[in-house]
């Protein structure tokens, strides 16, 4: 019986020593071949000092032997996994390894024992900039094409990769695309980024939700005298309308139409916002030298046109009045020169097709003519008088021309008429003062009145004058002041819609404030 229990004990030593020394599963045979095995790699990566999860990092998971690599990356726990699919057996080497702050490579290495492989890190964070995908987006309300929209990367990490999916099942590649959503509706545009650097590779996605605007119509009839063009009949004419929108108080320009049906002219696809508008004779039209181009409604300066608001309808009943000119006298008189657009910096640049206005002394409108390639205009056959000369250039500036033709002077064909980008007062910059200053004049545009904000530091007299852009003085008003902070209260309500010069000196001629503002 003791020999029995013996032999007994020799056979269970003889099974483990040989179950030590084979792996713990066997590659499993399949007709007599080896059958190809999927293994999970997968694990956590920890911050050493936190124990947090550290998420978005990058692991790389390597079989030497078959020559296996991937980059996988961490999930918002920290953990990661790959799945090696086919291996052709269990006994292979999986190397797992990922860099910390140091940028010091951990490595780590397991055999291949089982179809789950579990491989855990704790490292300190690395310093090598994470990928963050970021993005803002911008509706160009410059576009004529509606719902027209700019994507800007703001990504961190230097990312070499971008994909967008704009939520309406369509995508783009570049950096910063431009979109078009074609369909009205609320949509989900995603960036995703990546980098693809071996020794630092990342990769991060973000989403935000867009609502396209709504847009409006604009449009309306262009009078010439009591009867639209061609309307009840038709007159030979073509109309042009030019679009303006009011920009941060500036003007840009934004269309262009030509109509001639019934006259009447129409722009669709238009943000919420202000416009000018101005219209003229086509130079094939008939009637187009008996009518100068005007704004809305019958100016024929921009800084006086009535502001064409659209908020929350269409609008199709902006008419327009266009201006007859007054050129029926012929004589033996001649103004010619050139326009020059004058930059502040330095320089001076010819301008085609500048609007330039012939008048009486009294400002009423003789004739007017476009300059033409190299700048050149002329006015002939004139009778002898006293002139003023205007270029009239939709956002720029210009100041009076006089001139005076006579039988001892008939001709006059040097002059040159400027334009400028900013404004043209006649009269002196802001000066500093060590009492008084002001800030700037608000709302602007405004439909009533303007505020000024002042800082007075000694009792002061300050008085306020309102210039048309032609250099008019049309409001005056007288303050005093003590020391302190103030707002400088100026009434508008007297004036036309339009835009105006607001100056602010003090009773010994410094000028605190040379500013533009918007009656509308």
């Amino acid at each position: 019986m003791k020999v029995k229990k013996v032999y007994f004990l020799l056979l269970v030593l003889v099974y483990i020593t040989a179950a030590i020394d084979r792996p713990a599963l066997a590659a499993p045979m399949f007709n007599g071949q080896i059958k190809a095995i999927n293994v999970i790699v997968s694990g956590q990566i920890l911050n050493d000092s936190t124990g947090n999860p550290v998420k978005n990092h990058s692991v790389f998971v390597n079989v030497p032997y078959i020559g296996y690599n991937l980059t996988v990356y961490t999930d918002d726990n920290g953990n990661y996994a790959d799945t090696i699919h086919d291996l052709p057996g269990l006994g292979d080497t999986v190397e797992v390894s990922t860099y910390d702050c140091h940028n010091v490579l951990h490595i780590q290495s397991q055999p291949i024992q089982s179809h789950s492989i579990i491989i855990n890190f704790f490292i300190c964070e690395s310093f090598n900039p994470q990928c963050s995908a970021e993005f803002v987006v911008k509706l160009d309300s410059s576009s004529v094409t509606p719902n027209t929209f700019r994507f800007f990367d703001l990504s961190t990490g230097s990312p070499d990769h971008w994909s967008w999916n704009f939520g309406d099942g369509t995508v783009s590649t570049e950096r910063n695309p431009v979109h078009v959503y074609t369909i009205s509706g609320r949509y989900k545009a995603c960036l995703s980024i990546a980098r693809d650097k071996l020794d630092a590779p990342c990769s991060d996605s973000s989403c935000m939700m867009i609502d396209p605007p709504k847009y409006y119509s604009i449009g309306g009839h262009v009078f010439t005298g009591d009867h639209p063009i061609n309307n009840p009949v038709s007159t030979g004419d073509t109309g042009v309308a030019f679009l303006y929108k009011l920009l941060n108080n500036h003007v840009v320009a934004f269309d262009t139409v030509t109509f001639t049906y019934l006259g009447y002219y129409t722009f669709p696809h238009l943000l919420a916002g202000d416009y000018i508008i101005k219209v003229a004779l086509t130079s094939g039209s008939l009637n187009a030298a008996k009518y100068a181009p005007v704004y809305y409604i019958k100016q024929v300066y921009w800084q006086q046109s009535l502001l064409m608001g659209i908020s929350d309808t269409s609008i199709f009943n902006f008419d327009i009045y266009l201006k007859r000119v007054n050129d029926s006298t012929i004589g033996n008189g001649r103004i010619s020169g050139r326009v020059q657009r004058q930059v502040q910096t330095s320089g001076r640049f010819t301008l085609y097709r500048s609007e330039v206005l012939l008048l009486d002394s009294l400002k009423n409108i003789i004739n007017y003519t476009l300059s033409d390639a190299s700048g050149n205009f002329s006015f002939p056959d004139i009778p002898y008088g006293n002139y003023l000369l205007f270029v009239e250039s939709t956002g720029k500036f210009s100041k009076f021309s006089q001139v005076r033709i006579s039988e001892q002077n008939p001709v006059v064909d040097t002059l040159v008429l400027g334009i400028y980008d900013h404004n043209i007062t006649g009269i002196t910059e802001v000066t500093a003062s060590a009492y008084v200053t002001a800030g700037t004049p608000f709302p602007n545009p405004s439909s009533a009145a303007v505020c000024t904000p002042l800082t007075v530091t000694k009792p002061v007299d300050l008085l306020s004058t309102v210039y048309s852009i032609q250099s008019v003085p049309l409001l005056h008003s007288r303050s005093h002041f003590n020391p302190g902070s103030f707002h400088f209260f100026t009434d508008l309500s007297s004036l036309s819609p339009g835009i105006y010069i607001l100056v602010i000196r003090t009773s010994e001629g410094e000028r605190i404030c040379n500013e533009k503002i918007i009656k509308y």
